[in-house]
């Protein structure tokens, strides 16, 4: 049992590296300039928000905190990579706590960590909404993108204004609707690819007899 524990983990680690680089590529291959320069519109939140979601909340802060960083290095928006770290980090952790934690039914963390009997013994049946978790996906990736909303605004509105005079309220504002429309549509394309995502190979719990 501890061996197939370690195996899990170590397979977790790699697929947190691989969303990582997904979140980079997603951010960096699906963007265009916002309303204001150097923000931009992308869609890497729908990443983060499935990595968050199917691997956890530490896979979701390191995906979304060092990809979304990279895509922001790429794009020349250095003064928002600390930002973009902490804010899209939290995303991440946020979607995954409420999937993996507080939503979670106790039954369900003994089945991911091994302890119980598993129905079909994966970790995609557990957080699939085909298996009747679509409350709890919807409400972890809404929440999710809604705080990177939130967080983008008060950096903008209070934070950035501190290193660029040109940041502050007014242009927190203006970048708010089309942060909004990033967020619909993260949400609205996250749920939709977890309704269809495959298992993750090599993430299955043996059934225990």
């Amino acid at each position: 049992m501890e061996k197939m524990s370690k195996s899990i983990n170590t397979k977790k680690v790699v697929l947190a590296g691989l969303m990582t680089a997904l979140v980079f590529l997603a951010t960096r291959f699906t963007a265009f300039p916002g309303p204001l320069p150097p923000g931009y519109i992308n869609l890497g939140d729908v990443v983060i928000l499935i990595a968050a979601v199917t691997l956890g909340p530490g896979a979701g802060l390191v995906a979304g905190a060092f990809g979304s960083m990279l895509a922001d290095l790429a794009f020349g928006a250095v003064i928002y990579m600390p930002v973009t770290f902490v804010v899209k980090g939290l995303e991440g952790f946020l979607a995954g706590f409420i999937a993996y934690r507080w939503l979670l039914k106790k039954k369900d963390r003994k089945v991911m960590s091994g302890t119980e009997k598993a129905g079909s013994g994966s970790l995609a049946d557990i957080v699939r909404p085909k298996t009747g978790n679509s409350i709890r996906n919807i409400t972890a990736i809404t929440a999710g993108a809604l705080f990177m909303v939130a967080g983008y605004f008060l950096a903008e509105a209070y934070i950035l204004g501190l290193v660029d005079k040109a940041f502050g309220l007014a242009y927190a504002f203006a970048n708010l609707p089309m942060n909004l429309i990033q967020c619909g549509l993260s949400i609205l394309i996250g749920y939709l690819l977890l309704l269809y995502l495959p298992e993750f190979p090599g993430l299955k719990h043996k059934r225990r007899e």
